[in-house]
């Protein structure tokens, strides 16, 4: 055991941290960011050779509910492998966290409507312009916020009417000195190595992009090499949807009703999740499969007919 047995886990954090110097420099500082938010005044003040898997459990315990599966996922990673380093270089005892696991959540999520989604799409087609045509591109291949603000003209494959994502741009917290407010905008690589995808593109949203092709460099929505931040295009649907008279709803809803759109419509999972760029096939149907009432109601208008035959 080290000599230092007063060392705080912030202060272990940090050393782990520091010594991690293959990581990207966006993941260390979404890992400040994490540290900052949830670890630092919570169990961050425990002396680290005190801290027992009983502390563990109860931390995650207090975060029920109150943090997304992506956060509980990272949080897990940062407590364990900091802990294994802790152990390794003898700053505590080994704590056995194998069966600390993050939990699915069972939260109702919001999807637009079939008639929602119609009365969006014609608002859309209005007039049409870039960001109007990027959100259509959403709503029928799923892709994510920061993945549509990537990407870049070279990314579109106009003869092949397909897309691929390889990059994706953030905002993120930047800490410095301890402060918490400021933020730095960075591209970096998809979220893991299933988030580099090819996603095919429906014939009317290539035709509209044909339309604004500019210099293969230049992203799509800054019409520019410029880094174009995600919350412009999240307030831009904001104000689409007011005109819509379509109640406020996260960016992420377009994904959502994507998702739940592809499986009314017949999509295999395998396939839905390979568009999403899932992992696991378990994920697609546990976080994005939300089965409307039309489709409880077609179930069991079918479960009638089978057994009429």
């Amino acid at each position: 055991m080290k000599e230092n047995k007063s060392i705080t886990y912030n202060n272990l954090l940090y050393l782990w941290l520091n010594s991690k110097s293959n990581i990207k420099i966006q993941t260390k500082l979404n890992y400040e960011h994490l540290i900052l938010r949830y670890i630092k005044y919570n169990i961050g003040k425990m002396i680290i050779n005190k801290i027992t898997k009983e502390d563990i459990r109860i931390f995650f315990i207090s975060l029920k509910n109150k943090i997304a599966i992506s956060t509980q996922k990272k949080l897990i990673y940062i407590i364990k492998a900091s802990l294994t380093y802790a152990h390794n270089n003898k700053y505590c005892q080994y704590i056995n966290l194998s069966d600390i696991k993050f939990k699915l959540d069972n939260k109702t999520i919001f999807i637009l409507s079939k008639e929602e989604q119609n009365i969006l799409e014609s608002i859309l087609k209005e007039k049409v312009n870039i960001r109007k045509v990027c959100l259509l591109l959403c709503l029928y291949t799923g892709i994510r916020v920061g993945e549509v603000s990537g990407l870049k003209w070279e990314d579109i494959d106009f003869s092949n009417k397909s897309l691929i994502i390889k990059r994706t741009i953030q905002r993120i917290s930047k800490n410095d000195n301890n402060i918490e407010n400021k933020t730095l905008l960075i591209e970096s690589t998809p979220k893991s190595e299933t988030s580099k995808r090819i996603i095919p593109i429906p014939n009317f949203i290539i035709e509209l992009l044909d339309k604004f092709k500019q210099n293969d460099n230049y992203y799509l929505l800054s019409n520019s090499e410029k880094l174009y931040d995600p919350r412009y295009l999240e307030s831009f649907y904001t104000r689409i949807l007011k005109k819509c008279h379509i109640k406020s709803n996260k960016f992420h809803t377009l994904r959502h009703t994507f998702a739940t759109r592809s499986i009314e419509s017949k999509m295999d999972i395998k396939t839905l999740s390979e568009i999403l760029g899932h992992s696991s096939v378990e994920i697609t149907l546990k976080l994005y499969v939300h089965p409307t009432y039309e489709m409880k109601k077609t179930s069991i208008e079918n479960l009638v007919k089978f057994m009429a035959i």
